[in-house]
């Protein structure tokens, strides 16, 4: 267990889920509850509910179902025991170091370690670049327009020429040189011999949201190859989970962020009086910096490089950052140039314009599949009309839809109706993945909205229906020996329950979440707590279905290991032995029998 139970009912009582899920979407009283937009799935009419009484989440769209810890671990990307950190920091409770087991203690002085090592590394570079040996690379950066104000607000800096020095540099600091390797500032030849990773190059310190050094990016100042080297992945670096320059656009007061590709094009933005730039630190745009940027912005504007990389990198991007409901536009700078060249030679007023006259996806997406295609050629217009089809079905507004429908008709030289029809099939596709079924733990049956058919096993609804109401426990112990309960998952949740309720304790979901840090329950508590979000009113007949389920499933598993003993004794010919089981096998038949006629 990574904390205690005290330990994750504070974090959990200290964070409230409709402030923290407030800073991902956007929600609306609907009754006593909040609806909005899921985050989880892709969407156009809300589904995602929030009930500030209960604690809880629940999708009716998409089935997904937690409290705040596990909305953090999946809107974030985290591990459990990442999620407590995360909601503590936020609740100002600090984490005594003894809750640690000796291995998370030894991970996290790790990345300690390494957070030091790149400050140091940072200072170390920035030093450089105003010394003698980093004229050049200053000059380079004056070049391309960079004032020493922002070099200084950014950390830049310059890795010297020769190929130790970083490593005689934290030598000399007395550092463990094998600790400097894993933070991937140095690299090792076959001899053993260390050496620095990053020559010659101007320095990008890589800033996470707390503002912690997690990595660098360095550019050369000539053609060389690579144009752009990247601290290797450490357990502080995943350039796929950070964005640069996000410890500065968290505090933009504009209402979106800007997604550029590269470290000198955010830079410029910022130095021009653009402070809402991020880049994705290369052209593919990943579902981590997607949630990212959802934590702190609704509405992005995407201004990639106009190349066939950026072009195609610009798609990726927005196929993401719809998937999690932004609000998505494209800013295509002119001529061909990059945000960085556009801002540096026409300036802020000229680029604000720009932001001005943005296209929608949707006109950004007719667009590049026109460049793509033939329309002249029969097979390449019915791909366009299919490819627009299927975008033009999401749109909700109607006159909208209409003048997208007269435009893509005019371009394919097809009826408007024809588009139209061919829109109605993929909404009522749509329809189909999400109408109404149902789902039943016994007899109980109740109508959800869900993509395919859900059963809840009766193990999990009883678990939900005690955290519910603790009283029931008196009227189920007597019926069910718990002992017999045979799901491996499930049995160390309901005896932990069993247990607090024998020795008089209250018992609530917060009592049992510290489980949720075995990654496999967590999948499985995702029924209970959709059971604990929906559940309005429990009557004798739930329990009593869930009762005989479960005492059902433990008599079916008796039977079938009898029988499997009585062919054992049969073979082995101890007839005394098969007597005996054939008499317990009898019981339970008749067992089962009284508990099917009720």
């Amino acid at each position: 267990m990574s904390y205690s139970k005290d330990v994750i009912n504070k974090v959990i009582e200290e964070n409230d889920i409709l402030e923290i899920v407030s800073e991902y979407i956007s929600l609306k009283r609907s009754g006593k509850d909040y609806k909005g937009l899921c985050p989880f799935h892709h969407e156009k009419t809300p589904s995602f509910n929030v009930s500030q009484e209960k604690q809880l989440y629940h999708c009716f769209g998409c089935h997904a179902s937690g409290n705040v810890i596990t909305f953090v671990m999946n809107i974030e990307n985290l591990s459990f025991k990442e999620a407590v950190e995360f909601l503590a920091d936020k609740a100002g409770i600090l984490i005594e170091e003894e809750n640690l087991s000796g291995e998370e203690y030894k991970r996290k002085k790790i990345r300690d370690e390494i957070y030091s090592i790149n400050r140091l590394a940072a200072l170390y570079y920035h030093r450089s670049l105003y010394s003698k040996i980093g004229q050049a690379a200053l000059r380079y950066l004056y070049d391309r327009g960079i004032d020493d104000k922002t070099i200084k607000k950014f950390g830049l800096g310059y890795s010297p020429v020769n190929g130790d020095d970083l490593v005689k540099y934290f030598v000399g600091q007395k550092y463990n040189i094998d600790t400097v390797y894993n933070a991937g500032l140095i690299l090792k030849n076959d001899s053993g011999k260390y050496f620095d990773r990053f020559r010659n190059r101007v320095m990008f310190p890589i800033i996470d949201e707390k503002n912690n050094v997690i990595g660098f990016g360095g550019r050369v100042m000539d053609n060389g190859k690579p144009k752009y080297l990247n601290t290797s992945e450490t357990p502080v670096f995943k350039k796929g989970k950070t964005l640069y320059g996000i410890n500065y656009a968290k505090k933009t007061k504009d209402d979106k962020f800007i997604i550029v590709e590269g470290y000198m094009d955010t830079i410029a933005l910022h130095q021009s009086g653009i402070d809402s730039a991020v880049a994705s630190l290369g052209t593919a745009l990943t579902i981590e910096q997607g949630k990212l940027i959802k934590k702190y912005k609704n509405n992005v504007v995407i201004s990639y490089d106009a190349d066939e990389a950026g072009v195609e990198a610009t798609l990726r991007g927005l196929n993401i950052l719809d998937e999690l409901n932004l609000n998505v536009s494209i800013l295509t700078v002119p001529n061909g140039k990059d945000p960085d060249e556009f801002v540096r030679k026409e300036g802020f007023d000229a680029f604000t314009r720009l932001l001005e006259n943005t296209e929608t996806l949707i006109e950004y997406k007719i667009k590049k599949y026109k460049q793509n295609l033939d329309l002249n050629n029969p097979t390449e217009r019915i791909k366009y009309i299919k490819k627009v089809c299927q975008d033009l079905s999401s749109i909700k507004d109607k006159v909208k839809r209409d003048v997208y429908v007269s435009i893509v008709a005019k371009d394919a030289q097809i009826p408007e109706s024809t588009i139209r029809t061919e829109i109605d099939r993929f909404v009522k596709g749509f329809k189909q993945n999400n109408e109404k079924i149902r789902y039943t733990v016994g007899n109980n049956r109740h109508n959800i909205k869900y993509g395919s058919v859900k059963k809840i096993p009766s193990l999990k609804y009883l678990i939900a229906l005690l955290l519910i109401d603790n009283k029931l426990y008196n009227r189920i112990k007597s019926k069910i020996d718990f002992n017999d309960i045979d799901d491996e998952l499930l049995r160390p949740v309901i005896t932990f329950i069993v247990e607090r309720l024998e020795d008089g304790k209250e018992t609530n979901v917060n009592d049992v979440s510290f489980m949720l840090d075995n990654a496999k329950l967590k999948n499985e508590f995702n029924d209970i707590f959709d059971i604990l979000y929906n559940g309005k009113e429990i009557n004798e007949k739930i329990v009593d279905d869930c009762i005989k389920e479960i005492v059902k499933d433990n008599l079916n598993r008796k039977i079938s290991r009898i029988k499997k003993e009585i062919d054992e004794s049969y073979i082995s010919g101890d007839i005394e032995q098969e007597r005996k089981l054939l008499t317990q096998l009898q019981n339970f038949e008749k067992e089962m029998l009284m508990l099917k006629n009720g």
